[in-house]
């Protein structure tokens, strides 16, 4: 997705820039109450600021149901809060917009604060409403594949309904949140659910009914992530943005993509390479890898599908904001840092609609197909963890029935989201971060209007995971993915 602005972050870029927040700062005391007076203007800020701002507030979520949700959370601002409980009414509320580029961070100070407190020292998957051990930094690996029954006296399904409760992304897809929730379990435990080490976990073995309990002290966050990586390397990601592969001589061409990234020169570069050297090794089918893929720049995708088709194609059928060239936002004093938001000239007009279109933009407009197209058959790998350009991309493959979709349904909604330009806000009072997408992008879908438009794309070949399955390391996506394709032998 092009940004107007040429000064703006993504969404993934700012969480991250609040992920490395320097531990040396001045440390925030997470016991600090704000005043209810403070609380509400904070909460009004942010509450204007999404209505001037979001592109598409009532996508998923009707008014009145939004208008409710966020009356009743400023209602509860009676009493003295710290950062955590006002967190905890942000988080919720947020989350009922149901968009995957909208969200609420803590203060940087807060977050180390945090981080710096004895996390659970387990790595889980949540899967189907259960919580698993994934990987045991705490009692030699001898728990993974266990079943998380309570911790701290709290059952399982009530630490995962607060925790979906907050989780924030696109639309009703499930396999996002409970992804969401496992990558930051113990992040949540903290801010969410207010627990505290030590531990106290009631466990059992999967599919079993006899439990046990441990008690365990708990690790820092940078002493999980090191242990972690020492432990578990293989759950290190790749450091390349994307890798191709080929098996069976040549015959199979493997291509992972990671994340699509934002630079476009280079991507370009690579898919020009990689599909050339696909069709030099005369490949008869091709598994496209996409799982854990969080997006990038847009034109990546678009870039891609041109790879896959033959003959020219729709990409975005339109790009709305709620601003008119020359026109600001009234927020923009409380960007961090601080940035006019005035939209560009010539980036956008008003039409009869009464909406304003952006008109500056590769993928709007017929696109062109590249050479060497791929013309065999395509297998493509999607899970949870697909989201933004990677979800984009996956609705113009489906519209054209280009791939077999392997794994499951994928995180972003089928006929768009919101996204372009994201900018955070940082709430006088509180310092929380609020992040706002100031573009909607509909997906071209001819005539595929049967689709539930809070879903993602769903796939043609479901693989159900298993804990079991996870912690052995086996790929059962992948293994389907090469039983189909055909081979020369």
């Amino acid at each position: 997705m092009k940004n107007m602005y040429a000064a703006s972050l993504t969404l993934s870029t700012l969480v991250m820039a609040l992920l490395l927040a320097a531990p040396g700062m001045a440390r925030a005391q997470t016991t600090r109450k704000f005043e209810p007076q403070q609380l509400r203007e904070d909460f009004q800020i942010a509450r204007q600021s999404l209505v001037e701002g979001h592109s598409c507030l009532y996508r998923c979520t009707k008014k009145a149901d939004l208008d409710r949700i966020f009356d009743a959370a400023e209602k509860s601002l009676d009493h003295p809060m710290d950062s955590c409980e006002f967190y905890r009414v942000m988080a919720p509320t947020i989350a009922a917009i149901k968009c995957g580029h909208t969200g609420v961070g803590m203060p940087p100070d807060v977050r180390a604060e945090i981080e710096g407190l004895p996390w659970l020292p387990f790595n889980v998957k949540v899967l189907d409403s259960r919580i698993y051990i994934f990987r045991d930094c705490a009692k030699g690996g001898t728990l993974a594949g266990k079943e998380i029954q309570s911790i701290n006296r709290v059952p399982a399904a009530r630490i995962i309904s607060t925790m979906l409760a907050a989780s924030m992304k696109d639309g009703d897809v499930q396999t996002t949140r409970q992804r969401d929730i496992s990558g930051d379990f113990g992040w949540y435990l903290i801010t969410l659910l207010g627990f505290r080490a030590p531990y106290e976990v009631v466990i059992a073995g999967a599919g079993s009914n006899r439990t046990e309990k441990v008690q365990v002290a708990g690790l820092k966050h940078d002493e999980l992530a090191r242990m972690s990586k020492k432990l578990y390397p293989q759950d290190e990601g790749s450091k390349e943005f994307a890798d191709l592969k080929f098996l069976d001589d040549g015959q199979i061409a493997r291509l992972t993509y990671s994340i699509f990234g934002e630079n476009v020169e280079e991507g370009r570069a690579f898919m020009k390479r990689a599909f050339e050297t696909i069709q030099s090794k005369g490949s008869k089918a091709l598994i496209l890898d996409l799982r854990g893929n969080g997006g990038g720049e847009g034109e990546l995708g678009g870039l891609l599908l041109s790879y896959l088709l033959e003959t020219p194609f729709r990409y975005y059928d339109d790009l709305i904001v709620n601003k008119n060239c020359g026109m600001s936002y009234s927020f923009a004093k409380y960007t961090d840092p601080h940035r006019d938001l005035i939209v560009p000239q010539g980036m956008t007009e008003l039409r009869a609609d009464g909406k304003v279109h952006q008109i500056v933009d590769s993928l709007l407009g017929l696109q062109q197909p590249s050479k060497p197209a791929f013309t065999g058959p395509v297998y493509i790998l999607i899970d949870g963890g697909c989201l933004s350009t990677t979800s984009e991309f996956l609705t113009e493959v489906d519209v054209h029935h280009r791939a077999t979709f392997i794994g499951e349904e994928t995180a972003g909604c089928y006929y768009g989201n919101n996204s372009g330009t994201v900018i955070k806000i940082t709430l006088p009072n509180t310092k929380l971060g609020i992040f706002i997408p100031l573009m909607s992008c509909y997906m071209s879908v001819g005539g595929h209007h049967e689709h539930d438009a809070a879903r993602g794309v769903l796939p043609n070949l479901p693989v159900k995971r298993t804990i079991a399955d996870l912690v052995a390391g086996v790929d059962k996506d992948f293994e389907l993915a090469l039983e189909l394709s055909p081979r020369r032998w």
